[in-house]
This record gives structure tokens, sequence and C-alpha cells, in this order.
């Protein structure tokens, strides 16, 4: 019952492509989208959470030396009330949510009716877990419950636990595969 206080707000995922030639030139001169992608702050105004440079990170994803794949993430645990939330939004309406934004950070002007090309759009209901106030009072709670009831070899784990970001999930998950093999070990 405690871990289902966590909230999870809806994030989606678009994916999209644009042709390379639609993108500002930035003043390092490396290229429009050189590097790993970018975060937006709140305070900025701009709808998307981040966008991953896909065609710039991965070496390849991006067949077409003449186009840019971009993989944006928006909603969050403040879209719904600084926007409206995206739980109505189809699929054609998160790509153009996403598009005012890449115009307004990274395309030319003259590109904002120019819509991308969707390569993909994928919608989590429960994506990111909040750590708010309480959050590890209640993964105690539920720690100490599980031994109260005699419960042995069952570790919590997962981004609810260690963190989001990627690297600490496997950061965590090495740890609490330690765990495991010692539980194990002793029990042999």
């Amino acid at each position: 019952e405690t871990l289902e206080e966590i909230r999870y707000p809806r994030v989606a995922a678009v994916t999209v492509e644009y042709a390379k030639s639609a993108f500002r030139e930035p003043a390092h001169g490396k290229g429009p989208v050189n590097g790993f992608g970018q975060l937006h702050p709140r305070s900025q105004g701009i709808r998307t959470l981040g966008t991953i440079y896909s065609s710039s990170l991965f070496k390849n994803r991006e067949p077409d030396d003449d186009k840019v794949m971009l993989l944006h993430y928006i909603g969050g645990a403040r879209d719904p009330e600084l926007f409206g939330g995206i739980e109505g939004l189809s699929e054609g309406e998160l790509v153009e949510a996403t598009h005012r934004d890449t115009v307004q950070t990274m395309l030319h002007p003259t590109e904002v009716n120019n819509l991308p090309t969707a390569l993909g759009v994928r919608v989590w209901d429960r994506a990111i877990p909040q750590a708010e106030v309480g959050h590890l009072q209640r993964l105690e709670k539920t720690k100490a419950s599980l031994k109260a009831k005699g419960v042995k070899g069952l570790y919590l784990a997962g981004n609810y636990v260690g963190g989001v970001a990627l690297g600490r999930c496997v950061e965590f998950g090495i740890e609490v595969a330690a765990e495991v093999v010692d539980f194990v070990k002793a029990k042999m």
C-alpha cells in the first residue's frame, strides 16, 4: 500500500525527423545538433522536458545524412498545472507541441509550419516516480513492513528506489544484485 502512494506522472516520448537545413547554426559552429541533447527548465516556458539528439549521439541511427533525428520527452509532474496535461492529446498533437518548442529552441523561424516526420510516439501513463516529501520514509516503512511480516529475500529495486537516471539505475541494480548473492550464499 505504501508504494502505491508514489506518484508517477505521464510522459510521452516523441521521435521525429527533420531536414538538417531546418536548423539554425549555433554559435559554437559544430553543427546544429552536436552532442547529447538538451534539458529545458520550466522557467524557459518550454513544454518539452528534454530532447535527445539521436542522430548525433548514436552513429547510423539516422541513415540519411541530410536528416536529423530527435527524441523529445513531454509531460511530467508539472505539465497538468502549467499546460493542461498530455492525457487528452493525440499523437499528432504531441508532435505539434514538441515542434513548437523545437522552433523556439533550434529551428529557423520559417520552419514554424513545417511539421517534422513523426517516427514514433509512445506514452507512458506512469513514467517517472516522484521522490516527493516523505519518499524515503515510505520506502523505509515498506521495508519495515516486509521485515515485520517475516518476508526474507525480497528486495526493493528500480527507479523508484535508486533514482531515475540510467547510470544510477544500473549502479543500484548491481548493488542490489550483490545483496541477493549474499542472501543466497547464506542460505546454502
